[in-house]
């Protein structure tokens, strides 16, 4: 068997990934309108901004796999010697199954070793292990080899959170105020994802579209710079009461009364 110095290597693991892109529809009309870089990081699919991460399984056999039907690269000439018709795919991806997988942010944000049951057409289950890296970005594309010979691609998706939703590296918390809270402040308490008790303290007029942000304890970034994290952005529902007298009763208070308020809410 040829032996290749490293150079060669990754030269030739370049070429089977870039065969890998460009023989796929969706990544191919990715790349050329982003650029590989881009693919990596991740691409917006649709208007609601659900993100796509291309990631290469690095099997280079898969790949020959999928262009000849076949990892043996004299499997062609056997069948002919045997006069058997060759099964060849020549640029055509073999039909591989897509399973969709739901993590938690804990498993995203930690990353996980996910032990996942899939049923065999005996009825039987086959179990296997996926590796889900920290930061993994939604609608990602696993391909990963099963215990039993068969390849599939593991699609995954957030399964939802008691109190954030993921949007990149953001995580995104909606919490709702009272008329008093809008108007002369609130104050609470925040679980971040890695166990932090954060304190929020907010001291001015909540209008529908304010927003506060704590930065840099949101998800990590997915790939080398993991270390590196998104934001806190907290979103505010005003509760408006329907009884208009409590209104009323706000929008008349004296200035006196104002402050009078924020003292005892100290």
């Amino acid at each position: 068997m040829e032996k290749l110095n490293e150079e060669q290597t990754i030269c030739r693991l370049n070429a089977f990934e870039a065969y890998d892109v460009l023989s796929d529809p969706f990544w191919r009309e990715m790349h050329d309108q982003f650029g590989v870089r881009a693919i990596k990081l991740g691409v917006f699919v649709n208007k609601e901004k659900d993100m796509r991460r291309y990631l290469y399984h690095g099997d280079i056999f898969l790949t020959y796999k999928s262009v000849y039907g076949s990892t043996n690269p004299y499997a062609h000439i056997i069948s002919m010697l045997l006069n058997k018709k060759a099964t060849i795919n020549v640029g055509v991806k073999q039909d591989v199954e897509k399973i969709p997988i739901y993590l938690t942010l804990n498993e995203i944000f930690y990353g996980a070793l996910k032990k996942i049951n899939i049923p065999k057409s005996d009825g039987t289950q086959c179990i296997t292990n996926l590796k889900i890296p920290k930061g993994l970005p939604v609608n990602s594309e696993i391909v990963h080899d099963l215990p039993d010979g068969r390849t599939v691609i593991f699609i995954t998706n957030d399964l939802p959170h008691k109190h954030f939703v993921r949007s990149g590296q953001n995580l995104i918390s909606t919490y709702s105020v009272t008329i008093e809270e809008m108007m002369f402040g609130v104050q609470f308490i925040i679980h971040t994802i890695d166990n932090k008790q954060l304190r929020v303290n907010i001291t001015q007029v909540i209008t529908p579209s304010y927003q506060k942000v704590i930065r840099g304890e949101g998800m990590p970034a997915y790939g080398e710079n993991c270390d590196k994290r998104g934001n806190i952005i907290l979103k505010f529902k005003i509760e408006i009461p329907r009884d208009l007298s409590v209104i009323k009763k706000m929008i008349c208070k004296t200035t006196s009364e104002m402050e009078d308020f924020k003292s005892l809410r100290k």
